[in-house]
C-alpha cells in the first residue's frame, strides 16, 4: 500500500490484480469521458490522475472504489505503433465511446485524438529516467543526486531495454518504487504523506517497440 494524491485528496492505494476487475470496472470504463485534460468516471468515489501523452497515447492512473489503481492508455490509433509494456502484465483492451473524437488538447487543430480504444494495464509508481523525485510534492536538491546516483547505478538495465528494443528513451524507462521484499536499489524517499520510506528501486520500460 503506498499513497498517491488524485485532485487534492491523498488516498492510500494498492496495485489492483488481475482476478479483482469485476463486470463493474468494464461498466465504469465503458462510461468514461475526457473533459478539460481530465479522464472522467461516471462513479464519484472513482478518480483519475494524467500521467503524460506521446505521439500515439495519453496514460492515466484510474483509482477505483476500492482505492485499488491500474494504467489507462488511451490511443490514437492512427498513429499506434504497439508500444509494448516490458515486464508488465495488461489486462483487457475495450472501446470507449465517450473517448472517440476527443482530443487531448481541444485547441489543438492537429495531435493527439483519442479513437476510442483503451488498454488497460498495471500501474507503474515512479518517476522517469529523465528525473527522479525525492519528495512528490515538491523539487528538491536530492532529485538530481539521486537520479545521478541511479543512473549510474541501473545503467546496465536502460543499455539492456536500448540494446533488445527500439525508441527507448527517457520518457518511457521508469525508476519503479518498489517493496523492499522486490528486487532493486534501497534509497530513503519521503512519500505524499511526508513520512519517510525505505523502497527499492528498479526500472521498467513502459512504451518501447
Amino acid at each position: 500500500m503506498f499513497p498517491l494524491q488524485f485532485d487534492g485528496e491523498i488516498r492510500a492505494v494498492t496495485k489492483i490484480q488481475a482476478g479483482d476487475f469485476t463486470p463493474d470496472h468494464r461498466d465504469q470504463l465503458a462510461q468514461a469521458s475526457f473533459q478539460a485534460g481530465r479522464l472522467l468516471l461516471p462513479d464519484a468515489r472513482w478518480a483519475s490522475l494524467f500521467l503524460g501523452a506521446g505521439e500515439e497515447k495519453a496514460v492515466f492512473c484510474v483509482c477505483d472504489h476500492a482505492n485499488r489503481v491500474f494504467a489507462v492508455e488511451a490511443l490514437d490509433e492512427r498513429t499506434y505503433v504497439d508500444g509494448r509494456f516490458v515486464g508488465g502484465q495488461y489486462f483487457f483492451d475495450m472501446r470507449v465511446p465517450g473517448l472517440s473524437g476527443a482530443r487531448l488538447r481541444p485547441d489543438s487543430t492537429f495531435g493527439l485524438m483519442f479513437s476510442g480504444k483503451i488498454r488497460v494495464r498495471e500501474f507503474v509508481h515512479g518517476y522517469e529516467w529523465a528525473r527522479f523525485r525525492f519528495d512528490p510534492r515538491r523539487r528538491s536538491l536530492l532529485d538530481p543526486l539521486l537520479t545521478s546516483f541511479l543512473r549510474a547505478v541501473l545503467a546496465y538495465r536502460f543499455d539492456f531495454y536500448r540494446t533488445h528494443y527500439r525508441d527507448v528513451h527517457a520518457r518511457n524507462v521508469l525508476f519503479e518504487l518498489r517493496a523492499l521484499s522486490e528486487k532493486g536499489v534501497p534509497v530513503l524517499v519521503r512519500n505524499w504523506t511526508g513520512a519517510f520510506r525505505l523502497v527499492r528501486v528498479g526500472l521498467q520500460a513502459v512504451d518501447v517497440r
